[in-house]
């Protein structure tokens, strides 16, 4: 298999369990309403990055300016995210939505090159966020926080 294939599968995975935990979970109902737009997200972010980096060959910096393009398009353009532009939230919200992208982006790349082990603080660091994020959303979307 292609590392672009394998990029592309991974990277959806990953953009559907990362998206259901840190946005929907556990409101199934509200997620499916978002359908089938959202897969738009989930199929051709992946795509994009699996083009960016294994045919066009784009470094690492290059590609975390791709991520933080994303960002912007993700959360401002489409979704309005008033946590990334509203002071003094942004200053927590703008990183962890960067290390979170970066799990999105960067993950799927290290898994297809063998890299996992050469980035293990990163990796953890991005999944120790993702974890706290997907129990702040399951708490506020279950309303056990109000």
């Amino acid at each position: 298999m292609s590392k672009v294939l394998k990029y592309f599968i991974i990277g959806a995975i990953f953009w559907l369990l990362v998206d259901w935990t840190t946005a929907f979970q556990p409101d199934l109902q509200r997620w499916l309403t978002y359908w089938p737009e959202i897969w738009m997200f989930y199929l051709g972010f992946p795509f994009i990055f699996a083009f960016l980096i294994y045919k066009r060959m784009w470094n690492n910096r290059r590609i975390f300016v791709a991520t933080l393009a994303e960002i912007f398009i993700v959360e401002i353009v489409f979704t309005h995210n008033v946590l990334l532009y509203t002071f003094p939230i942004m200053i927590l919200a703008l990183p962890v939505g960067i290390i979170l992208y970066s799990l999105l982006v960067f993950v799927p790349k290290w898994i297809v090159d063998g890299e996992l082990k050469e980035n293990k603080w990163k990796l953890t660091l991005m999944v120790l966020v993702w974890i706290f994020v997907s129990i702040a959303t399951y708490v506020g979307n279950s309303g056990m926080g109000a």
